[in-house]
């Protein structure tokens, strides 16, 4: 790997869409749009203004095509087992409400999940009269082996579904995935990922990772448009799943034959894609967000950038008197480091970032303890981590 310079990195900054005297340090929340990407989703929507029936019906489909098949290659899946949807939160909500559960039988979340999947999981076991229960993550551990020990001990012979995610959104946990699917599977659990902070972040191998169910988001670390997002399934776990929304699709078998049904993928897919006329025009300038990372020069360039801003930030507010709550160990830690802070801190203080210095931050809590979450996107500076920095010490 070809290592990039600091002026190549800030060559590359001015392709984003950065408002002058704004520090984005929160692109795990949502990501700032490349210009290039932007300009693809406007021409398509111009085209598709002018022409809505040509667009949907006739070109449509192939850009549908197109863009399933290199997301697939990029995560190392097929793409006929691959859904192209909103966000994560639509796509584990078509897995949630999919009566994985029966009455008295368990999934089991951990302490640090993202709140609103936390939500979607205890309204899904009291529809079906399941049990929710919840871990501890060892979230500051230092060994993978040490994490995934952990799952192997709070599974029981009465659960039925694992949930977990992949990059925790508190403090940026990266959980040894594919281990702890492995360690299910051997139990006879169905897994289900929340990779919302992974693709983009850390690389993604879904063939390895091995879920039952895995959904993510492509605009966070990917830089993607808002509205796309993802849900994949293992071959033998796709007939479990139940559209929210019966529309054209339905009622078809999902075999390999029906791959042609003028949608860009098969009845299968076209039972959870199609819910009446939407904006596709995010999905189908995927090829353009994962063009523009090639030009970065790929995924290791980006993941060394931001392997060394990480460190900076992680060393300049240790020296303001914060701690570190994301592990050290490289093989558990991406882009999105936290912080653990004092009791002192104020209850508004992502605001009061912004307000101070126009800094952009996240405040996450878990297991009753409060982080400031920095994520550290490859077009940051140390520079905006030492403004972060300033602004911290004088509100602290």
């Amino acid at each position: 790997m070809a290592v990039r310079s600091e002026a190549f990195w800030l060559a590359r900054r001015r392709e984003m869409l950065l408002p002058p005297g704004e520090v984005q340090l929160n692109a795990g929340t949502l990501s700032p749009t490349p210009r290039p990407v932007l300009e693809a989703v406007e021409r398509l929507r111009r085209r598709q203004a002018a022409s809505p029936t040509d667009f949907v019906t006739r070109e449509g489909p192939g850009r549908i095509q197109r863009s399933r098949a290199r997301l697939a290659a990029f995560l190392r899946a097929d793409p006929e087992d691959l859904l192209l949807l909103p966000n994560v939160t639509h796509g584990l909500n078509v897995v949630a409400a999919s009566r994985l559960l029966r009455r008295g039988e368990e999934i089991l979340l951990t302490d640090h999940e993202y709140g609103a999947m936390a939500a979607c999981w205890k309204r899904a076991a009291e529809a079906s009269g399941a049990v929710v229960r919840v871990m501890q993550l060892p979230f500051e551990a230092e060994t993978e082996e040490a994490v995934v020990d952990a799952f192997r001990r709070a599974l029981t012979s009465r659960t039925r579904v694992l949930f977990f995610s992949h990059v925790t959104c508190t403090t940026g946990l990266v959980v040894p995935a594919a281990e702890i699917c492995a360690a299910a599977r051997r139990r006879g659990v169905t897994t289900v990922v929340d990779g919302a902070h992974a693709p983009g972040m850390v690389a993604v191998d879904l063939g390895r990772i091995g879920a039952d169910f895995y959904g993510a988001n492509v605009h966070k670390w990917m830089m993607g448009p808002s509205g796309c997002g993802f849900l994949h399934a293992r071959r033998s776990r796709k007939t479990r799943l139940r559209s929210l929304i019966t529309s054209w699709g339905w009622g078809y078998p999902p075999s390999r034959r029906e791959w042609d049904s003028g949608w860009g993928g098969s009845y299968w897919q076209r039972d959870f894609e199609f819910m009446g006329i939407v904006d596709r025009t995010p999905h189908m300038v995927i090829p353009e967000i994962l063009d523009f990372r090639r030009r970065l020069g790929g995924e290791a360039a980006i993941a060394s950038r931001v392997r060394g801003l990480s460190d900076c930030a992680r060393a300049r507010l240790a020296g303001i008197g914060l701690r570190a709550a994301t592990p050290k160990n490289p093989a558990l830690r991406g882009a999105l480091l936290a912080f653990e802070l004092p009791r002192r801190a104020p209850g508004d203080l992502r605001e009061r970032i912004w307000r101070h210095a126009r800094v952009e931050t996240a405040v996450t809590e878990a297991a009753g303890r409060r982080f400031l979450r920095v994520s550290l996107a490859w077009f940051n500076t140390r520079e905006e981590v030492d403004r972060l920095a300033v602004a911290l010490q004088q509100i602290l």
